[in-house]
């Protein structure tokens, strides 16, 4: 759930999506009263897996918590043991051939965290994820590292090809990766070093383009043999490559993950990507290899039929509220029953589009029932409070989709882990040593950075027929502006192109996205929506941004949230205009907003996740 689940995916993004959530529980003090209802949960959970080979491993504790419930064994104080493991037939096994089952979260990209925008670190949020005091028994843990945050960009656009230099990926190893690493080492955890890329649909951006493998050879070049000793690292190809894929941009194609002829964009992934497996294999032999594949990780079900080559390899899939991914038993639990399948993204959330929205009752328990029916690694996204969808509220209380989620982890903590001894040898006390993040001081700024992980839409949205009459735009454009986007047609807004010759796109919205009516693109947003126009160049020739715009109900500046050249807020705060209902210009002052004017991948981005509701039409945007 891009993961920046902001993401420009062609047919919807759910970036910045804000989940409301409700009795919210504090976990600052897991001794007092708001414990209560988070024991009684875990102790309903206990009962519910004692069918399962909990009892076997936990008949000496009981089914109990650390929260007054009381709780004995290494494996709950202490993390589990993080033995080199190994692939059996579609099972992971440990030196003492023992079925092992990694259950766990994923959390921010480390150096994201690290920059301590309004969320703590990667060693702070990493020892709350695996603190057993509070009830988070995470025995592994996903490590998303995007070229977005490896190079330095924009957290709202797209990074360009190559993302990063060899330089800066060294620097992001030493001072963000390893340190990320060493501390799921110390708090006895396995850890997931993913390569977090998920964005762009032009051919830049294909899986199989040129750019992409040297940054992927790149990548992995120094990355595998960095970890190559480290028996709790597991390694995952490629988060989520997009394109090429049967029915990308032909819109008369459908194919299916699970039709027999999918298998050609298996065969075309696999040619792609064999290579750079077999780097990582040259460099790291022992450690486990996790695969994706097309569509963002949902062509899961073709990986039996034509594995790749090589020793310990394993294949990941990602869904969340996907109808068109359903039922889970065909898509991912048939290829489970053949190769082991690590559930690395997976969700819901409260608000979006329908592949991200959900429920406990509907989306939760028919997780929890996939789970317990395969042999299959989960890891549910996302351990934060700003990439969606959150488990954690903004001062760090946890969401009732966190409590969910917290209550399966203790219900399974001592199932399926690993024989032997835990490593004493660090500080393993985390309830004193590591602090846990107070609340974020009132008022809570509005995040500014972009989710990664979130979900992908693999279908076209609903669009509903506006009823509403166009406004003609009267807004001229200055003789020597750069027109970014008119709407005009020419490129057709479908095609993905505006008027540089540069990706643009939206979604999410309650018309998909978006529709353009005369010389004008059409937004209908109900609390949902993001919309992008890439520039990709130097503008420091021009001062100002000037979109042309009307909104249906006037006075929308305050419930859009502007991203540019490093530059956020909500629209309101960077302009001296208002939208009004007939088209007229808003302008911004790109220097006095802090856009970065200089930057190669400069993009416009505008997202409608601040609770309004209202009609957009948006007749062109320009610099002057």
């Amino acid at each position: 759930m891009s993961h920046d689940h902001t993401s420009e995916r062609t047919d919807a993004s759910p970036a910045d999506r804000t989940d409301v959530a409700t009795d919210e529980r504090s976990t600052d003090d897991p001794s007092g009263d708001s414990s209560n209802g988070y024991a009684d949960g875990i102790a309903r959970r206990v009962d519910a897996v004692s069918r399962r080979t909990f009892l076997r491993t936990a008949a000496g504790a009981g089914a109990a918590t650390a929260l007054g419930l009381g709780i004995t064994g290494n494996a709950a104080a202490d993390g589990i043991p993080t033995p080199w493991l190994h692939r059996d037939g579609n099972l992971i096994r440990d030196p003492s051939d023992n079925k092992v089952i990694l259950r766990g979260v994923n959390v921010p990209d480390a150096k994201r965290m690290n920059a301590k925008e309004f969320r703590p670190d990667a060693d702070e949020t990493i020892a709350r994820a695996t603190n057993a005091e509070e009830g988070w028994y995470s025995r592994i843990v996903r490590l998303p590292i995007q070229p977005t945050d490896v190079g330095g960009h924009d957290t709202g656009g797209i990074p360009p090809v190559p993302g990063f230099s060899q330089s800066q990926l060294e620097s992001y190893v030493q001072n963000h990766l390893r340190p990320a690493v060493d501390t799921c080492a110390e708090h006895n955890v396995y850890c997931i070093v993913d390569y977090h890329r998920h964005r762009g649909q032009d051919e830049a951006h294909a899986y199989d383009s040129e750019g992409i493998d040297e940054e992927l050879q790149m990548f992995w070049e120094t990355v595998a043999p960095e970890f190559a000793e480290d028996s709790n690292v597991l390694f995952e190809v490629y988060n989520e490559p997009i394109h090429p894929y049967q029915g990308h941009y032909e819109p008369n194609v459908d194919v299916a993950p699970t039709d027999d002829e999918a298998i050609e964009t298996w065969n075309t992934w696999k040619a792609a990507a064999q290579p750079w497996v077999d780097t990582i294999r040259e460099h790291a032999p022992r450690n486990l290899v996790l695969i994706g594949s097309p569509r963002w990780s949902q062509w899961t079900y073709q990986a039996p039929k034509n594995e790749f080559d090589g020793d310990n390899l394993a294949y990941t899939g990602h869904v969340y509220g996907h109808q068109n991914l359903r039922p889970l038993s065909e898509h991912f639990g048939e290829p489970a029953e053949e190769v082991p399948v690590f559930m690395t993204e997976f969700g819901w959330g409260e608000h979006g589009a329908n592949y991200i929205t959900g429920t406990a009752d509907d989306e939760g328990q028919e997780f929890r029932e996939f789970f317990a029916d395969y042999d299959v690694h989960w890891q549910v996204w996302c351990f934060d409070s700003k990439w969606r969808p959150a488990m954690l509220d903004h001062d760090w209380s946890v969401k009732p989709y966190g409590e969910f989620w917290r209550e399966e982890l203790a219900a399974h903590r001592d199932e399926d882990v690993p024989a032997g001894e835990v490593d004493t040898g660090t500080d393993d006390d985390t309830s004193t040593d590591t602090a846990t993040p107070t609340a974020t001081p009132t008022p809570t700024p509005t995040p500014t950075d972009t989710p990664t992980a979130t979900p992908t839409p693999s279908g076209p949205t609903s669009t509903p027929t506006p009823t509403d009459t166009p406004n003609t735009p009267t807004d001229t454009p200055a003789g020597d502006a750069l027109v970014v986007n008119d709407y005009d047609g020419d490129p057709a807004w479908s095609a993905n192109r505006n008027d540089l010759g540069q990706w643009c796109g939206a979604g999410s919205f309650a018309n998909g996205s978006g529709e353009v009516e005369g010389d004008a693109l059409v937004l209908d947003y109900d609390n949902g929506g993001w919309y992008q126009e890439q520039i990709n160049r130097d503008v420091s020739g021009y001062s100002t941004l000037v979109l042309s715009v009307a909104g249906a109900n006037g006075g929308e500046e305050s419930e859009v949230r502007f991203s540019m050249g490093g530059a956020s807020g909500m629209l309101a705060d960077v302009t001296d205009d208002s939208i009004g209902t007939s088209v007229s210009a808003v302008v911004v002052d790109m220097e006095s907003a802090g856009v970065d004017r200089t930057s190669s991948s400069l993009s416009l981005r505008l997202n409608f996740w601040q609770g309004g509701s209202s009609r957009l039409r948006i007749g062109g945007v320009r610099l002057e």
